[in-house]
């Protein structure tokens, strides 16, 4: 097929209202994506690392666990921030503890 032609044929059957667009183009991508693992990953980190999404929901959209996900941000250098507690919050609880 030449270019453009899938995209032709798409169109025809849209017009003919045999598809949906719109779902044709999810389900294009979910096919592509699983053909090519490493683009959704990729997809995933970009995601969360302009903050699109948060860290579990780009591990499940990579298809992967979060730790397997917080090992591969580690590996790439990618720095996570946390929220910490402020040191009299965690000294109070390390009292406690202790107790």
């Amino acid at each position: 097929m030449r270019k453009g032609e899938l995209a032709g044929i798409l169109e025809d059957l849209a017009e003919e209202k045999k598809i949906n667009v719109e779902d044709a183009r999810e389900e294009a991508f979910r096919l592509y994506f699983n053909l090519k693992p490493e683009l959704k990953l990729e997809g995933a980190i970009i995601s969360y690392l302009k903050g699109k999404c948060s860290l579990s929901r780009a591990a499940e959209l990579a298809g992967i666990t979060v730790p397997e996900f917080k090992e591969i941000l580690a590996s790439r250098g990618i720095v996570r921030e946390t929220e910490g507690k402020d040191v009299s919050e965690m000294d109070r609880k390390i009292r406690e503890i202790f107790k």
